[in-house]
C-alpha cells in the first residue's frame, strides 16, 4: 500500500508540473513571449520527495483565521468540525490535525454566506476600515482576483516559508496569477475545487455498448476525439421515447448539455487563448479571431444541427448538473458535459448503467493535444494585507504545511479511492482522469474576466445566439480589452514600484 501511494504521489507531482500554453502563442517568430513551464528530468524521477522544507517551527497556539465561501461544492474544503465516516470528510479532519500539531496552531475557518462576492467583499470592507479580522482567505478566484490592485493581499513572495515551486502547488495557476516580479494568489492540492471544478464529457457505457460505437478511450488516444466526431457520435442516438413528434426531455439523445458555463469549457478545449505573456511577465490581448471562427462552427454545428443533440436551458449550475447527471443516469443522453463533481452525485453514484469520463473534443486532429478547462469559481488563497509583518511568516508556512499534507493525505483519497475505484465504474475512466487533470489549462483571461469585459463570456453569447458573430463581437471589444489589460497591467505595476 505504501508503494502505491508513493507511485500516486509522483505522478501528482509530475503532472501538476505539466505545462499549461497560458504564457505561449503560436505566432512564429515571437521572441517576446516567456517560455512555458514544463516538466523536468528530476521531477518525475525516484529521487522526487512530496515532502515540503518546512523547519521545525512552534507558533504557540496562535489562532489561524481563513474566511471562506459557506455554498454546496465547497462546503467542508478548509475545514471540517469532526470525523463523519465519509472518506473525504475525514481526510480534511486529519489533514487539519496533523497541521496543527506540527505547526502548534489552530485553525478557525469563518464560512460566509452570499452571493459569489461575499467572501471578497468582507475582505475588501475589512482592508478598507484597517480591521484585523482574517489572515487568509478562501474564494472563487475570479471573484476575488479582480481585486488585487485595491492592495487586499501580501504579495506572497515575501513569504519565506511559501515555496510555490513544490510540485503541490499549481504551476499552471502560478504561470497565470504571477503578474511582474509578484504573485498574489496561490492554488494546488490544497484546494478539491481544483478537481472538482473540471469539465469533462461523461458517456452511458451500456448506450454506447448497445449502439456498438466502439472504445471511446480508443478514440481518445488515438488523438481522433474532436468536435467532428461527437457530431457523428451523438446523430445516431436520437429517439422519439414520448411520440409527440418534437424532441424534448422525455427523448433519447446523444449528447446534451446546457447553455451558460459549459460552453466555457471550448476556449480551452479547442485551445483559444485570451492573454498571454510578454518577456517582463505582463499580460498580453492575443485573441485569435481566425481560429474562434473556426471553433465556433463547429460548435454551432454540434449543438444547433445535428440531429442526436439537446441544448437545455440553463437555470442555475446545480440545476444544471443535476439535468445532465439525470439524463445519464437515467439513459436519456449518452454524452453529457458536466464538472467533474459530479461524480459525488446522487445520480451518478445510484447509476445501474455504467458510464465512462473523457475530455471535452478538441477543435480537430491537426490540434496537438486535450485541454482541460476549469470552472473560474475554482479555490484559490490569499493572504490578506492586514496581516501585521510579525505574523506574515506564520501565514506562510500555514499555506505550505496545508498544501503539502492535502498533498500526501487528502488528494490520494479524492483522487485515487473516490473517483478511480469508489464513483468511476471503471479502471480506463481512471486513467482517462489521469490524462485529463495533466491537461488543465488556466488563461488568466478568465482569472481576471470581470475587469476585461466578461471576456470570456463573449463565447457564451455567440454561441447562444445560434449565429457565428466572432469578427462582430471582437470588433470594437478588442480595443476595449487592450486598454484595459494595460491598465491592469499598469495598476499590478504601480503596486510593485513599477
Amino acid at each position: 500500500m505504501k508503494h502505491i501511494i508513493r507511485l500516486l504521489a509522483l505522478f501528482m507531482l509530475a503532472i501538476m508540473l505539466l505545462p499549461t500554453f497560458v504564457a505561449c502563442t503560436d505566432q512564429a517568430g515571437d521572441d517576446e513571449t516567456t517560455p512555458v513551464l514544463g516538466t523536468s528530468e528530476e521531477s518525475s524521477s525516484e529521487e522526487v520527495t512530496t515532502q515540503d522544507n518546512l523547519p521545525e517551527l512552534d507558533f504557540g497556539k496562535e489562532e489561524i483565521r481563513f474566511i471562506s465561501r459557506n455554498s454546496d461544492w465547497v462546503r467542508g474544503e478548509i475545514a471540517v468540525e469532526e470525523q463523519s465516516g465519509d472518506l473525504i470528510n475525514d481526510a480534511i479532519f486529519n489533514r487539519n490535525i496533523a497541521v496543527e500539531e506540527r505547526l502548534n496552531i489552530k485553525i478557525k475557518n469563518y464560512e460566509i454566506t452570499g452571493d459569489n462576492y461575499a467572501v471578497s467583499n468582507e475582505i475588501r470592507t475589512a482592508v478598507k476600515s484597517g480591521t484585523d479580522d482574517y489572515d487568509i482567505i478562501a474564494n472563487s478566484v475570479y471573484s476575488t482576483i479582480m481585486y488585487t490592485s485595491e492592495k487586499i493581499f501580501h504579495n506572497l513572495y515575501d513569504c519565506e516559508y511559501l515555496d510555490l515551486e513544490q510540485g503541490y502547488w499549481s504551476q499552471g495557476f502560478n504561470q497565470a496569477a504571477s503578474i511582474g516580479n509578484a504573485q498574489y494568489m496561490c492554488t494546488g492540492s490544497i484546494a478539491l475545487t481544483l478537481y472538482r471544478y473540471m469539465f469533462v464529457t461523461f458517456f452511458n457505457k451500456n448506450m454506447f455498448e448497445e449502439s456498438n460505437v466502439g472504445n471511446m478511450y480508443e478514440v481518445v488516444e488515438n488523438g481522433n476525439w474532436t468536435l467532428d466526431r461527437q457530431y457523428e457520435i451523438a446523430s445516431g442516438f436520437y429517439r422519439d421515447i414520448n411520440g409527440n413528434g418534437s424532441a424534448d426531455l422525455g427523448d433519447r439523445f446523444g449528447f446534451l448539455t446546457t447553455n451558460k458555463a459549459y460552453i466555457d469549457a471550448y476556449w480551452s478545449s479547442c485551445k483559444l487563448p485570451i492573454l498571454t505573456k510578454d518577456s517582463e511577465n505582463y499580460y498580453v490581448y492575443s485573441i485569435d479571431k481566425d481560429r474562434m471562427i473556426v471553433a465556433v462552427d463547429k460548435i454551432l454545428n454540434l449543438w444547433y444541427n445535428c440531429p442526436g443533440s439537446y441544448i437545455v436551458e440553463s437555470v442555475s449550475d446545480s440545476a444544471d448538473q443535476k439535468a445532465g447527471a439525470s439524463a445519464l443516469a437515467e439513459g436519456r443522453a449518452a454524452m453529457v458535459t458536466l464538472r467533474l463533481v459530479s461524480v459525488e452525485s446522487d445520480e451518478l453514484k445510484n447509476m445501474d448503467d455504467k458510464y465512462g469520463i473523457i475530455p471535452i473534443p478538441k477543435l480537430d486532429e491537426y490540434q496537438d493535444r486535450y485541454y482541460t478547462f476549469l470552472h473560474d469559481q475554482f479555490t484559490a488563497f490569499g493572504i490578506v494585507s492586514t496581516v501585521k509583518e510579525d505574523r506574515l511568516q506564520m501565514m506562510g508556512a500555514v499555506l505550505e504545511a496545508m498544501a503539502s499534507e492535502s498533498y500526501k493525505s487528502v488528494i490520494p483519497v479524492y483522487y485515487d479511492i473516490a473517483l478511480k475505484y469508489r464513483y468511476a465504474k471503471d479502471e480506463e475512466s481512471g486513467r482517462m482522469l489521469d490524462m485529463i487533470y495533466a491537461s488543465i489549462y488556466i488563461d488568466p483571461g478568465v482569472l481576471y474576466t470581470k475587469v476585461l469585459s466578461s471576456v470570456h463570456q463573449q463565447l457564451r453569447e455567440i454561441i447562444r445566439s445560434k449565429n457565428n458573430a466572432v469578427v462582430s463581437t471582437f470588433k470594437t471589444l478588442d480595443k476595449v480589452v487592450e486598454k484595459q489589460v494595460k491598465t491592469l497591467n499598469d495598476s499590478l505595476a504601480a503596486m510593485q514600484g513599477g
